[in-house]
C-alpha cells in the first residue's frame, strides 16, 4: 500500500469511531483544497490526519499541529484533533489539555463515572 492508500485507510478508520456518536460524519472529498478544510467532517471534531511511515516515534511536526489551529473557523466548538499513523502502525490522537480535560468532564458530568 502507499503512502496515499495508508492515508485514506486511516481517515476511513477515524471516520468508523466517530460515526459511532456523529451518524453523518464523514471522509471530505479533497482535504484541504476546496471548502472542506479538514480530512474528516464532523461537527464535533476538526480532524487533521498524518501518515508517518518513516518514524517509529510519535511525532507531530510544529507546522501541522499550527495548520490544524488555523483552519478551525473563530467560535467553532468543534475539538481540533491529530490524528497520526505512525510506520509500526500506531495510532494516536493528540489534543490540547484544555479539550482533553473539557471532554473527560463533560463525561464525568453525564455518567458519573469515566
Amino acid at each position: 500500500m502507499n503512502k496515499r492508500e495508508i492515508g485514506i485507510k486511516l481517515e476511513e478508520t477515524v471516520v468508523e469511531k466517530i460515526k459511532k456518536i456523529e451518524p453523518y460524519c464523514r471522509r471530505t472529498k479533497n482535504s484541504g483544497a476546496n471548502t472542506e478544510l479538514e480530512d474528516v467532517l464532523s461537527s464535533l471534531f476538526m480532524v487533521q490526519c498524518k501518515v508517518d511511515n518513516k518514524s517509529e516515534n510519535i511525532i507531530i511536526q510544529k507546522k501541522d499541529w499550527q495548520q490544524l489551529f488555523r483552519k478551525l473557523p473563530i467560535g467553532s466548538k468543534r475539538v481540533p484533533i491529530f490524528v497520526n499513523e505512525q510506520k509500526d502502525g500506531i495510532i494516536s490522537v493528540t489534543l490540547t489539555i484544555g479539550d482533553f480535560f473539557e471532554l473527560i468532564y463533560k463525561c464525568y458530568e453525564a455518567t458519573g463515572e469515566l
